[in-house]
């Protein structure tokens, strides 16, 4: 009988360690693979608890659990031993907190109460299942929250306060229990400590998440800016090479009578002024916008230059309502990391770029590439310094989700697209 109880209480202390590690951490795997995770972890807990006692039975509690955690939920190592060991600390408190409430309000010590089976055995389910339901309401309540890994540079600020405070809570639980005298001070020192590693655990994601906004915000703004800059230099040369063409017939006019009176001096210094003024810069590609148009010619002739076909098919884009600074830095972005993608493959290099406005505004952009692999809606960078790198792709992503747009990207054979429909105000 008491061999089952044990496992039973093993089987509830576990199920609450791992309520508080998904609290906490998200999860990289699916339900099925949880409970078969669960309860290899609840089995191996349960040989532990009765066969080693002391310390070293909560050190190797803690390394199961913390191990169930690595292979279960998404965080760097030292941040999955955090959570492991505040997930424990969290049974701890619980259990040392009942305790004393029942040694108090009984008027009896630790060892009359474990001499009492019956009650103890009573006593005891009804502090697991305690637990077990207060580990569940703090899961439901912060559930809903967009749980993430901590980064490395909180790690050791989110392992070592849970860590001293496991090893001061029994510390003092151990010390009280030979006393025989487990005091409100050390009950009142136990909600201390849990408050606070609760409260350090998620001041340290809240304050992680500003950081990392103001981190992309800040990015965006740059980019923005100094995109604009170089859209605007180049909607000034489209412009007037806009105007050149206007004016091309009443240039050919001027040189056809310059040529009848046979004023070559005349004509030479004319055709001289044509081509101080004349722009070499081919614009192929015309939508009607003239910021569209500047980005795709840009774009077409870098691509050119590099060796990569690209493809357009755009319609009367003279509509488009969107933010045109913004919208720039998305086809910018989007055709940049085309270019160099296709220009990295060994065989045929070809972009495919498709702008449609209508209800909805159409984008496109399809290029050859070398595999890539795609975690989690992420591309993982193979660059040396993955910071300095790839924040092309989360920039576009960042102002098509703030457009309230559907979009969506994947590689296969060959080839990587992506695609969105931005909803047109």
């Amino acid at each position: 009988m008491e061999y089952f109880l044990t496992v039973l209480w093993t089987a509830f202390d576990i199920l609450a360690v791992f309520l508080i590690g998904h609290t906490f951490l998200p999860a990289k795997r699916d339900m099925r693979f949880r409970v078969n995770l669960y309860c290899i972890t609840w089995l191996l807990s349960s040989i532990l608890t009765l066969s080693v006692n002391g310390g070293i039975r909560v050190a190797l509690c803690i390394g199961v659990v913390a191990l169930a955690f690595w292979i279960l939920l998404d965080g760097k190592w030292p941040a999955i031993i955090a959570v492991a060991v505040l997930s424990y600390l969290f049974a701890t408190i619980c259990e040392f907190i009942s305790f004393y409430g029942a040694t108090f309000f009984l008027g009896m010590d630790y060892e009359q109460l474990v001499k009492q089976r019956m009650l103890y055995a009573v006593f005891v389910t009804s502090e697991k299942s305690l637990t077990l339901f207060a580990a569940w309401l703090l899961y439901a309540f912060f559930s809903k929250r967009k749980t993430r890994p901590f980064q490395a540079k909180w790690v050791l600020l989110s392992a070592l306060f849970p860590t001293v405070s496991v090893i001061l809570l029994y510390s003092i639980f151990f010390q009280a229990q030979e006393r025989e005298n487990l005091t409100p001070g050390a009950m009142i020192l136990c909600v201390g400590l849990a408050a606070a590693n609760v409260g350090i655990l998620f001041g340290i994601q809240a304050l992680e998440k500003s950081t990392q906004k103001e981190r992309e915000a800040a990015l965006m703004r740059q980019q923005i800016s100094l995109q604009s800059e170089s859209i605007t230099a180049l909607e000034k040369s489209y412009r007037a090479q806009r105007k050149a063409t206007h004016d091309f017939g009443r240039h050919l006019e001027t040189i056809q009578e310059l040529l009848k009176r046979g004023d070559l001096d005349s004509l030479q210094e004319y055709l001289n002024d044509l081509q101080k003024n004349h722009t070499t810069r081919i614009f192929s590609i015309r939508s009607g916008n003239p910021v569209i148009d500047v980005v795709l010619n840009e774009k077409y002739q870098a691509a050119q230059e590099k060796g990569v076909a690209m493809q357009f098919q755009v319609n009367d884009l003279k509509e488009v309502t969107l933010r045109m600074d913004a919208l720039a830095v998305v086809l910018s972005n989007l055709l940049d990391n085309a270019i160099e993608a296709a220009e990295k493959c060994s065989g045929w290099k070809e972009i495919q770029c498709v702008l449609k406005a209508g209800p909805q505004f159409y984008l496109s952009v399809r290029n050859t590439s070398s595999p890539v692999s795609i975690i989690d809606g992420k591309i993982a960078t193979t660059k040396p310094n993955p910071l300095d790198h790839g924040y092309g792709l989360p920039t576009v992503c960042g102002i098509l989700s703030e457009w309230g747009a559907e979009y969506s990207f994947d590689y296969s054979d060959g080839w990587f697209q992506f695609v969105a429909e931005i909803p047109m105000k």
